[in-house]
């Protein structure tokens, strides 16, 4: 198989064509939506049925179980089998890349903190209760399997698969633009969703993008995607604010008020400019590292099957 500069890919027959590999991606992306949903469906319904009387907290970690295993599965299939590519350019190599995932974690909590502080400080984010830490931290350590979901299987899907099977077929630039605008898109059904959303998760997704290649793999851009989801949703409930009562999560429950423009709607909360800002920032530090590392990608080439350019 030929590697489109004129080496072959060791361990590999051939190639799908080029559009055959694009269509291919978007079967990936109908199916990707297909695997959240029946992830949902058969924790919702056979949980009951094969553990009676099991905690309502079983729910999280069975859906966030079943979504990683089959994302992973199908991409593996996909990619391997399908496409005969390398899994190498799924960019998930195991340690010591595998320990970046709790620093980005970190990382994405802080930044999110960040932005909630400065909403608190302006006034456009108000303290309205403060869960017991008994009754809070047990709902926030087994929210980590929905958001460990989210990060993982995003990342995986979008970073991973769907960037490298159009970064070998066309300029890294246009893939990284392309990936990024279905990246945000594909939100479309989420309440509060605009162009001012879309915007800001494009912002994201280049953010992830430049920390894949930055840091050679996707692990840190994983925990920085599983953070900004669970700490908007079980640490500081922003982005569940108009929720009925009874249905936040979150350790602190707040108030939103401020400048719609800027605060956004939950839960695209990413819809106000104070998250796009925040974007702006991290894409600006994000390109800081990896130019200081020499690892911005070579815009103008394509991916090679391995990742690399």
């Amino acid at each position: 198989m030929e590697n489109g500069r004129g080496s072959a890919v060791p361990g590999s027959s051939r190639a799908w064509s080029a559009p055959a590999s694009i269509l291919i991606g978007f079967v990936y992306i109908a199916g990707y939506g297909v695997l959240y949903l029946g992830a949902t469906m058969l924790s919702a319904l056979a949980l009951p049925r094969l553990a009676p009387g099991a905690p309502k907290w079983a729910f999280s970690v069975s859906h966030g179980v079943l979504w990683i295993a089959s994302v992973a599965l199908v991409t593996w299939l996909m990619r391997s089998k399908l496409n005969r590519r390398p899994w190498a350019g799924m960019a998930t190599p195991l340690p010591p890349t595998l320990g970046r995932f709790p620093l980005g974690f970190v990382a994405g909590a802080a930044l999110l903190l960040a932005v909630f502080a400065v909403q608190f400080g302006l006034g456009w984010l108000r303290v309205t209760g403060i869960d017991s830490l008994s009754m809070a931290w047990p709902r926030a350590a087994l929210g980590l399997f929905p958001s460990l979901g989210v990060g993982f299987c995003e990342e995986i899907a979008f970073r991973g698969y769907i960037l490298q099977t159009l970064g070998e077929r066309m300029p890294a630039w246009a893939a990284v633009l392309l990936t990024a605008l279905i990246f945000a898109l594909f939100h479309f059904t989420l309440g509060g969703f605009g162009p001012g959303f879309v915007v800001t998760v494009m912002g994201l997704s280049l953010v992830f993008t430049i920390l894949r290649f930055a840091t050679g793999s996707l692990w840190f851009p994983m925990g920085l995607h599983a953070a900004w989801d669970w700490t908007q949703t079980f640490l500081v409930g922003v982005g569940n604010v108009g929720a009925r009562p009874g249905h936040d999560p979150a350790l602190v429950h707040v108030a939103q008020g401020g400048p719609g423009l800027w605060v956004g709607q939950a839960p695209s909360i990413e819809g106000g400019l104070i998250y796009a800002l925040a974007a702006a920032a991290a894409l600006a530090a994000a390109w800081a590292y990896a130019a200081a590392r020499g690892r911005l990608p070579r815009w103008g080439l394509p991916l090679r099957p391995d990742g690399t350019q």
